[in-house]
């Protein structure tokens, strides 16, 4: 599953964190939040198919402070 997104404008940002879960507004899925850097898009491997995957995107600057969750986009693996 790969992910895009409109990069963040901020001049201090210093990348993005992906959210992934199996129900909305719960990102549980091992590994997530997966960080990664000033990238605007990100493929998440390794779904179990027969499930349907729910996924956000904050930013965060390098002082560590992070933004609110995306807009929530789901996707169904069947």
């Amino acid at each position: 599953m790969t992910l895009t997104w409109t990069a963040n404008r901020e001049p201090d940002i210093a990348g993005y964190k992906v959210y992934v879960g199996t129900a909305s507004g719960t990102y549980s899925f091992p590994g997530s939040a997966f960080v990664i850097g000033k990238v605007t898009s990100y493929t998440v491997s390794n779904l179990p198919m027969g499930q349907t995957y729910f996924f956000a995107i904050s930013a965060y600057d390098s002082a560590g402070n992070e933004s609110l969750l995306s807009a929530e986009v789901s996707k169904s693996l069947f």
